[in-house]
């Protein structure tokens, strides 16, 4: 009565093994742990009633070594998959933080002749590290119609609304979803404009009397920039010694040029340098201007106002930007503009990109 039953092994055995199974992940005792147990149960009686406790104890022999070494692979297979799935999600919340470094300095200044700023400007570069991966860094930079009323306003509610509409709107791509927003920004000025003038819109838009802004809008997210603009404040590349235009100008002089239909010294000389073709707010809807590039190590982005980009030559614009850091490189700028003349209020920010590899 002292040695156990053949049944009364089998059932220790089988508790036993059930508990060893654990040693599995989970999805994978899920998935074989039934057939498994059936197997070792109906292996271990025969074995038992065969071969007695000497069949017993090799049978547990074997069972333990192969517990031990199958157990190891699918804990590793296991970890494997989890590995990939975080290192799949990691890059996606964390690349920006990782990989871009951004030095940035943004400043407005009245200029020399103005009575009021009509410019504003925002920078914006996330510290949640989910926003920042997603939606990456945002600048901003706006110029009130300076003839018209309130343009000052107007330049103000755009950065307002552009900020706050693109980091709502995380449900399309980052083009799609910054187009909306200065479409959005538009919508916001025009009906400002519709409950102030009423019936008399139509009248104010001709005596340039209505609230309006032109805006470039500069997103930043991984190496990659997205562009967009209405009217004539630009962004531009600084990349191994040369500058290039990124936005598009939205000056009569430049669609003149663009069309091929005058030179630039032609359009120059027609008198309408200060008249834009596009703006917010003079109508229900926009053209939104938008572009991707690229970007590089050591890039350089200069956002400005037309206060800046009509008063300094492209090629001072790039010096300066190189041969200085950020924050002195907006002072300079502006400096520049002021000495030309500072004709209008005067806007830049400047974005120096560092990519580790």
């Amino acid at each position: 009565m002292n040695q156990p039953t053949t049944a009364r092994r089998v059932s220790r055995s089988e508790q036993v093994y059930r508990a060893c199974l654990w040693v599995y992940p989970h999805a994978f005792r899920r998935t074989y742990g039934r057939e498994m147990l059936q197997t070792f149960r109906d292996y271990h009686r025969d074995v038992t009633r065969r071969e007695g406790i000497v069949g017993h104890i090799r049978l547990w022999t074997i069972v333990l070594q192969d517990l031990l070494s199958t157990a190891c692979v699918e804990q590793g297979k296991a970890w494997s998959s989890f590995l990939k799935h975080v290192l799949r999600l990691a890059p996606k919340e964390y690349a920006l933080m990782s990989l871009l470094t951004l030095d940035v300095a943004a400043r407005t200044d009245i200029g020399r002749t103005r009575a009021v700023n009509e410019d504003n400007v925002a920078s914006v570069v996330p510290q949640d590290a989910k926003t920042m991966s997603e939606q990456g860094a945002l600048f901003i930079v706006t110029d009130g119609l300076g003839g018209s009323k309130h343009g000052d306003v107007a330049s103000e509610l755009a950065v307002k609304t552009i900020r706050e509409v693109y980091y709502q709107d995380t449900s399309d791509t980052i083009s799609t979803t910054l187009r909306r927003a200065v479409e959005q920004a538009n919508t916001e000025i025009y009906q400002s404009n519709k409950a102030k003038f009423q019936e008399k819109f139509e009248e104010a838009l001709q005596q340039d009397a209505f609230m309006g802004t032109t805006c470039v809008v500069v997103v930043l997210k991984d190496n990659a920039v997205y562009i967009a603009n209405v009217g004539d404040s630009l962004v531009y590349l600084i990349r191994n010694g040369q500058m290039r235009q990124i936005a598009e100008n939205h000056s009569w002089v430049a669609e003149q040029i663009r069309m091929g239909t005058m030179t630039q010294e032609e359009a120059e000389a027609q008198g309408k340098s200060n008249l834009i073709t596009r703006c917010l707010g003079s109508e229900s809807t926009v053209q939104v201007y938008t572009g991707t590039e690229q970007v590089q190590d050591k890039d350089i982005l200069v956002l400005c106002t037309d206060g800046l980009h009509t008063q300094v030559s492209e090629n001072e614009i790039r010096t300066i930007a190189e041969q200085y850091g950020s924050e002195e490189s907006t002072q300079r700028l502006i400096e520049r503009a002021n000495e030309n003349g500072g004709v209008d209020n005067v806007t830049a920010i400047v974005v120096r990109v560092s990519l580790s590899v």
